[in-house]
């Protein structure tokens, strides 16, 4: 019995240390300034989500005079950081437990934004059906060959595609998107036509949820997207547009 006691505080002590660390060593958020918390989530496999989502795309996004963009791949003090994030960009394809699931469908219900961008479109959670279904409204399962595709935009109108090309083509890897009819509808604002096969699937897009605002993207593999101009625009677009800023 003594065991069994002294195996239960230790397992609890271990708990509060996770849990302290996860809330202090992180980066944290400047709330000395009054601008928008934008919490930015990598982490994973096939991608250098530091090198494209931590350095160039977190930097971007703090080039925005009333947003304040911090990013983490450590997806277990997601549930922490949400508590003061005003958007949410996801870009992972690592784990996220199931208290961090919680959290951001707590999140997502308060209404507060969300972003999806390339991995984080992907089936990615078997054990987390909730997400495709009404956070991306589908998903991809499959991409092309990493090569040259074309980049389309069919709503002019919306705010996301002010100061985008009609078309702009760079390498990337073309995500087989495949929208999910019992899911939350989505409305395509740009698609991507494979030079290979003329098939086309969607690039950008706005999910029909009814609480919240949510952005794909499913564009992003490395430096020929993340320093195109038009990837760009449309990232800062669809932050401007989540943030209702």
């Amino acid at each position: 019995m003594k065991y069994k006691s002294v195996m239960l505080l230790l397992a609890i002590v271990v708990s509060s240390i996770g849990s302290l660390c996860a809330k202090t060593m992180a980066p944290s958020f400047d709330n000395q300034q009054k601008k928008k918390n934008v919490l930015v989530v990598g982490g994973g496999g096939s991608h250098d989500f530091d090198r494209w989502y931590k350095i160039e795309d977190t930097k971007l996004i703090n080039t925005m005079a009333d947003v304040n963009a911090i990013y983490t791949d450590n997806t277990d003090s997601i549930r922490f950081y949400l508590k003061t994030t005003d958007l949410l960009v996801l870009t992972n394809n690592q784990p996220i437990s199931k208290a961090s699931q919680v959290a951001i469908e707590k999140f997502v219900a308060q209404g507060k934004p969300l972003i999806l961008l390339h991995a984080a479109v992907w089936y990615n959670w078997e054990d987390w059906s909730k997400y495709n279904l009404e956070y991306v409204g589908g998903g991809s399962k499959s991409h092309e060959n990493f090569q040259e595709i074309k980049n389309i935009v069919v709503n002019t109108a919306h705010p996301i595609n002010q100061g985008v090309s009609p078309e702009f083509t760079f390498k990337d890897e073309l995500y087989r998107h495949e929208p999910n009819a019992t899911g939350k509808g989505i409305d395509v604002l740009v698609i991507s036509q494979s030079l290979e096969t003329a098939k086309v699937y969607p690039a950008v897009f706005t999910v029909n949820h009814d609480k919240a605002r949510i952005v794909g993207i499913t564009l992003g593999h490395d430096e020929h997207s993340h320093l195109n101009k038009d990837y760009r625009k449309i990232l800062i677009n669809a932050i401007h547009w989540a943030l209702n800023i």
